[in-house]
């Protein structure tokens, strides 16, 4: 009896070291995660006159196998401006970054200009990234 119960308790100790590796290599398995991607990383308006703002509409993706969420969008500077058309991207979708630039936030200033558009996102690989703008800035 004393036998029996020695080998129903290793067969019971057995089967919960089996359970416990499984339980610990499934959480280590990697999950699906979203992965921001931007289809440019650099823009160059060119040669703007000084009386208007102008936009440029990018794409950003999900090349992830996960859901991708947005989180936050910021510029450099308030002479530009960023917007995304959706926060929550599914696995393969894209949505429209509208950015725009004024020049006449800088009361006439002509000459070259560099602005960065950051957008950050729930990504853990690259939380956030940066989009340059480049601009300069002409009479009329």
């Amino acid at each position: 009896m004393n036998q029996r119960r020695k080998t129903l308790g290793l067969g019971l100790f057995s089967l919960l070291l089996l359970a416990a590796s499984v339980a610990i290599s499934y959480a280590a398995l990697p999950s699906a995660v979203g992965e921001l991607e931007l289809a440019t990383t650099e823009y160059d308006f060119g040669r703007v006159p000084n009386t208007g703002a102008v936009s440029q509409v990018f794409e950003v993706r999900n090349s992830g196998r996960g859901p991708l969420e947005i989180t936050g969008v910021s510029t450099s500077c308030g002479c530009t401006t960023a917007q995304v058309a959706s926060n929550h991207l599914a696995p393969g979708a894209a949505t429209d970054l509208m950015v725009t630039y004024d020049p006449l936030a800088h009361d006439g200033a002509l000459g070259e200009f560099l602005r960065v558009v950051y957008i950050r996102s729930d990504d853990p690989r690259t939380p956030e990234t940066s989009l340059t703008i480049r601009v300069t800035v002409v009479e009329p």
